[in-house]
């Protein structure tokens, strides 16, 4: 499990309802539907996971302060990274990581993941819910449980029907430039005014959504040649150390707040990584691209104490658009690249 922290140190966690209460709440939210289903016509009970997939989008309905608040929103499902279950993207004024972590009898069990936990107001967040199919292409929801408010918490429920609008993901609308085959060349500038070109090809998916990758120079470093992993899932983007398929340098998320920096630790090194813009549009000598920037600055503590600081731009659909650095360590170091051809077969 990846813990992200702010600068001040706290740990953005993932909060995981305790299993009794978890139990207790959602069979009190089941027995209502199993007292209709005498009179349904559909049968839940044979839904498949695949049938749940792709995005749904609605209208849920909630009761705060005596007063009803229906509220439009996106249902995203895809398989986790162990391919057993569904994780999704759950759009309802904010972006939350919906995790799965039960699928019987049609319905699929999830808990909500906040990653702003270190807001006051959010110190008890803690939604969970179930979802299942009310028939063909209609999606029921249900959740309950503590979000943001007042003393850390206000108790909620929501329910809504949602309809399959598009049973394939928009690849604009999460993290998916991965596959094999595909390719990135950069026009690379040194600091000892070097010109040279780096290329990154992706040469397979040894597991779901894990990607080696290849990279190649004529930069004159002394690798003409070095690999290193990629985990690209839907909500989350990993670089990874080396070829580790487990130890993580940094991770850029679909539900990262902005201007809120995030610490990850890798053995002796250190990486803060924030979102300071959204929606960036970026011209390189491959095309315009819309990019999310991030600022980011990695203390390298195992090779010597080396700091570097730098600004990335991050496109969800076609990946690493530009880079620029500062703080070299020695004049060989990346100044820029940019983005000179893109190979997507």
């Amino acid at each position: 499990m990846v813990h992200r922290e702010n600068q001040a140190g706290y740990t953005i966690f993932y909060p995981i309802l305790p299993k009794i209460l978890i139990s207790l709440l959602l069979l009190l939210l089941v027995l209502p539907e199993q007292a209709c289903k005498k009179e349904a016509t559909y049968d839940s009970s044979a839904v498949t996971l695949n049938q749940l997939k792709g995005t749904w989008r609605g209208q849920m309905t909630t009761f705060k302060n005596n007063t009803r608040i229906e509220k439009n929103g996106d249902v995203t499902l895809f398989s986790n990274t162990a391919g057993d279950l569904l994780d999704g993207i759950f759009e309802l004024g904010q972006i939350n990581f919906l995790e799965g972590f039960m699928f019987q009898e049609g319905y699929l069990y999830f808990n909500l993941i906040l990653s702003d936990s270190t807001n006051p107001q959010c110190s008890n967040w803690d939604l969970g819910g179930y979802l299942f199919l009310e028939e063909d292409n209609m999606m029921g929801i249900r959740i309950a449980g503590n979000e943001c408010g007042p003393l850390g918490k206000q108790f909620v429920t929501y329910e809504g029907s949602l309809i399959l609008v598009n049973p394939n993901m928009d690849p604009s609308a999460y993290f998916s430039f991965a596959n094999a085959g595909r390719s990135w060349t950069y026009e690379t500038q040194l600091y000892n005014g070097t010109s040279c070109e780096v290329q990154q090809t992706i040469g397979a998916e040894p597991s779901p959504y894990l990607f080696t990758v290849t990279e190649t120079n004529n930069c004159g470093w002394p690798l003409a040649q070095r690999q290193f992993n990629w985990q690209v899932e839907p909500f989350r983007m990993s670089v990874m150390a080396g070829t580790s398929t487990t130890d993580i340098l940094y991770s850029f998320y679909l539900d990262a707040v902005l201007n809120k920096t995030y610490r990850f630790i890798s053995g002796d090194d250190t990486t803060y990584l924030t979102l300071t813009d959204t929606d960036v549009p970026v011209n390189v000598t491959a095309g315009s691209y819309t990019c999310g920037k991030y600022s980011i600055e990695s203390r390298m503590h195992s090779s010597g104490n080396i700091t570097t600081k730098g600004t990335i731009y991050l496109s969800k659909q076609y990946g690493f658009i530009k880079m620029d650095y500062s703080a070299p360590s020695d004049s060989s170091n990346i100044q820029s690249q940019a983005l000179s051809t893109i190979l997507f077969p």
